[in-house]
């Protein structure tokens, strides 16, 4: 049909799991127009993957409140795979030493390190492992980097088959060095 303006999709798994959240935390309508103004397909290159993070965290922190944004935030992040979490929690359950486990985590060189400082266990990453802006050399608004939290979040529930609690400390994308986030059983 001619000047019928073909619609962008919304097909990238980052955008779709940021619809799901926003519906989930009754914001859909809100989360529809933002996917209306900046669709994200699959086939975008890094650039437009970095523009959408950006004008996505401009989007949330410009309408909710920090706790609301962590809340989408945290619920857009990926699915932790359960043979990785799988074979995390065989480790913890050989003998549930907080110190034992993360040196045994660390002898793995899973592209993390851990460390227990006696109240908490310190999850560090060298660099930012996000498939959606990992290759661009930018910093970017704490809002994103709140779905690593959920990320690590849902892992360490799984291996420590309880309830966490989640903390950003640093972020490569802050413009820290390394990510730091403290996790407490």
């Amino acid at each position: 049909m001619e000047g019928k303006r073909k619609m962008p999709k919304n097909d990238n798994p980052q955008a779709l799991r940021f619809l799901t959240s926003m519906a989930k935390h009754g914001k859909q309508e809100a989360g529809d127009r933002f996917a209306g103004e900046y669709p994200l397909g699959k086939s975008a290159d890094v650039r437009k993957k970095m523009k959408w993070a950006k004008n996505l965290c401009s989007f949330l922190d410009e309408n909710y409140d920090n706790e609301t944004v962590k809340a989408i935030r945290m619920d857009c992040a990926c699915e932790p795979s359960s043979a990785f979490s799988g074979k995390i929690r065989a480790i913890y359950e050989k003998g549930k030493d907080p110190y034992a486990f993360s040196k045994n985590i660390n002898m793995l060189d899973l592209g993390f390190t851990l460390e227990y400082d006696g109240n908490s266990y310190i999850l560090e990453y060298p660099q930012c492992y996000c498939s959606c802006v990992k290759r661009v050399d930018e910093t970017l608004p704490r809002a994103w980097c709140y779905c690593t939290l959920g990320y690590n979040k849902r892992l360490f529930e799984n291996i420590f088959g309880q309830e966490v609690r989640v903390e950003l400390i640093n972020s490569v994308k802050l413009g820290d060095a390394v990510c730091r986030i403290r996790i407490t059983v």
